[in-house]
């Protein structure tokens, strides 16, 4: 299966399922481990809404927060109520992230291209990069 940037999925096990040929019933995490190597995930981050210049009530989940600029191809990932989860919560060796995210507002989730951490800044946190757009989704199962 090709995924385009934009592609509609109504839950994670939808993905899971009809794009990496997954056969489950329900999917409680934020991301999945794809390949033998360990290399490959993918990724449902849920972006904040932002506007009113902090997270709003429900956009966080355990302290963490994602945002996405305007272009959509850099992700913000922070936890402003536990910053020192920051070096704790996302070991090397798991990258690239074929992402789907969610917006505020939206009831479904939407393929955003495949993302890398690149660095992390003082105040916003681990920053992702698109690395890629459309995917071939067979190369994962």
């Amino acid at each position: 299966m090709i995924l385009h940037i934009g592609d509609k999925f109504d839950r994670i096990v939808d993905v899971m399922n009809n794009c990496f040929g997954w056969n489950y019933k329900a999917c409680m995490r934020g991301w999945y481990v794809l390949s033998k190597d360990k290399k490959t995930s993918a990724w449902f981050p849920k972006m904040a809404d932002l506007s009113g210049g902090i997270p709003k009530p429900g956009d966080k989940w355990y302290g963490w927060c994602n945002t996405i600029n305007e272009a959509k191809d850099t992700i913000y990932m922070n936890n402003f109520e536990n910053p020192e989860r920051l070096s704790k919560e996302l070991p090397d060796g798991i990258e690239p992230h074929i992402t789907f995210i969610k917006l505020p507002g939206s009831k479904v989730y939407q393929y955003a291209g495949v993302f890398a951490r690149k660095r992390r800044d003082e105040k916003l946190g681990w920053i992702y990069e698109q690395i890629a757009k459309d995917i071939d989704t067979d190369d994962y199962i």
